[in-house]
């Protein structure tokens, strides 16, 4: 299977090693962090895709471009798989890496035959002469290769990213080759050569050949049966009854994803399935259904399954033991594997695969509440303080069950997250509350936040005792009808009792409101932003 992946200068991406699991692995990053160029590179690579490939500046990392104006030395692209197994013809010291390795490389370079051409520009040439460039892919025994060779079936579920801008048509054609074997597609050539007898020898067909041929000599219709053809034009896959090119994108794409990965078929050698985005088109039950049968068809262990995600649904439920978390700092890709010691909390999240864990994997910080009105006070007091939503400084809000804190505070701890949890105390002291949270431990990237007042146990009274100033005005926003004069007993029995709508309210009014926010959510924030001890 696929050890490792280097790329240098390949979009941008400048600098990448990046080590892959054996046999799932999930893929996720920011926006901007090169999942999709990681995935195009390892296409390349691995075959897909080089016929329609145009060597462009484009191709290259930003600094090639800018090197190349100071010093004239055409940049070079390398893409470098390292693929598992004892050494064999495959391997060799043709790698950046100069050791002696199994794996093959693609290279995009200057071609050396068109050196003359270029000195005579090469002073006053200050964009990469790509058109003296050349595409060349070799195993790192130096020897070319050839696809056909290549130890693995790889399967590419297509992506809507434009170096697979291919017909559903001619991707499903492509697919279903692969899928029927060489062995059946003789026994189609030779069963479409006999319709092909049948429909010449039709008395109709037959006098309208004798028509053309006594105008043009030789000339007549008939159909054309060569493999090239068959499945492009002739053969068409049907899903109830329903040519494919009809149907509807979330259907196509679980199609071509069950066509790449079904363990029935080309099982002479070990698969590897690659795919984008496979919540793409899905509704949550479609990809619900898309998962379990892709978990279902890989419990072979000769199936190597490579995914990028932003769905925490499909990053769980592929297990986030599984996750290889991406970085890119100006075209170096950090990457990110999880501990196995965290085997059992990624379980965990597995069987209970709603939560958005990616949220807080993928976040600069973030903050834990029990609930949205937590979520809609924090909201009003960021955006009074800051004029701005946390989300724009990268602070994410969750809202997480209180006996589930314990589970996220695990995972912020598995991947080194700045969380601040805000809760209530339920009338227990800053040193109780933790273990009736779940937490016993708590490390240092992570702080808990509440009232430490135990006889106000919820964020109700807090919020009406902090603004006790206020008190009538504060019921003028809050209340659906007016009271006047409120009390501040009756005040905290109607929030208590209308959690989401007063808070829902509060954050509806905030342009004309000044309402002072509990103390421990303000500490919460500061430490979020730095600010705090």
């Amino acid at each position: 299977m696929i050890e490792r992946l280097i790329i240098h200068n390949f979009k941008g991406i400048k600098n990448a090693d990046i080590p892959f699991h054996a046999y799932k692995n999930v893929i996720v990053g920011n926006n901007g962090a090169g999942k999709s160029t990681i995935m195009e590179a390892l296409s390349l690579a691995m075959g897909y895709g080089l016929n329609k490939l145009e060597v462009t500046p484009h191709l290259f990392h930003i600094d090639c471009i800018r090197e190349f104006r100071e010093t004239k030395i055409p940049p070079i692209i390398t893409i470098e798989v390292i693929i598992s197994g004892v050494k064999d013809e495959f391997s060799g010291t043709n790698n950046t890496l100069r050791t002696n390795l199994r794996g093959l490389q693609l290279k995009i370079c200057f071609d050396e035959d068109y050196t003359d051409l270029f000195k005579a520009e090469k002073e006053e040439c200050t964009q990469i002469p790509c058109e003296y460039y050349r595409v060349e892919r070799n195993w790192f025994s130096d020897a070319p290769v050839k696809q056909q060779l290549i130890p693995y079936n790889v399967m590419l579920v297509d992506s809507s990213s434009a170096y697979f801008n291919v017909s559903s048509n001619q991707y499903m054609a492509n697919l279903l080759k692969k899928y029927i074997g060489e062995d059946n597609l003789v026994k189609v050539q030779s069963s479409l050569r006999h319709l092909r007898e049948k429909f010449e020898g039709e008395d109709a067909i037959d006098k309208i050949n004798q028509t053309l041929n006594g105008e043009i000599e030789n000339l007549k219709v008939s159909i054309d049966v060569t493999s090239n053809i068959i499945f492009r034009n002739i053969l068409c896959p049907f899903l109830d009854e329903i040519p494919i090119g009809q149907i509807g994108e979330g259907e196509l794409c679980i199609l071509k994803t069950l066509l790449s990965i079904d363990k029935s078929h080309l099982m002479d050698k070990p698969k590897i399935v690659i795919i984008e985005e496979p919540e793409t088109h899905l509704s949550h039950t479609k990809m619900y259904e898309l998962i379990r049968k892709i978990e279902d068809n890989l419990n072979d262990n000769k199936t190597q399954l490579i995914v990028t995600t932003h769905n925490s649904f499909v990053a769980n439920k592929l297990d986030l033991s599984n996750l290889i978390l991406i970085n890119n700092d100006n075209g170096i890709i950090n990457t990110y594997k999880p501990r196995k010691e965290d085997k059992e909390m990624f379980s965990f999240f597995t069987k209970i695969s709603n939560y958005p864990t990616l949220r807080l994997i993928l976040c600069k910080s973030a903050i834990l509440v029990e609930g949205p009105t937590d979520e809609m006070v924090i909201t009003y007091y960021y955006k009074k303080k800051y004029g701005r939503h946390p989300f724009d400084d990268g602070v994410e809000l969750i809202t997480v069950d209180g006996v589930k804190f314990k589970r996220f505070v695990e995972l912020a701890k598995s991947f080194n997250k700045q969380v601040a949890v805000v809760t209530d105390n339920d009338g227990y002291s800053s040193d109780e509350l933790p273990s009736h949270r779940g937490l016993d431990e708590i490390p240092n990237n992570i702080k808990m936040f509440t009232e430490v007042d135990t006889t106000i146990k919820t964020l109700e009274p807090s919020f009406v005792k902090t603004n006790a100033d206020k008190l009538q005005e504060l019921s003028n926003i809050v209340r659906q009808k007016k009271v006047n004069p409120d009390a501040e007993a009756d005040l905290i029995e109607f929030m208590s009792g209308n959690k989401t709508e007063w808070a829902y309210r509060l954050l509806t009014k905030i342009d004309s409101t000044d309402f002072k926010t509990p103390r421990y959510i303000v500490e919460a924030i500061n430490w979020i932003r730095g600010n705090g001890k």
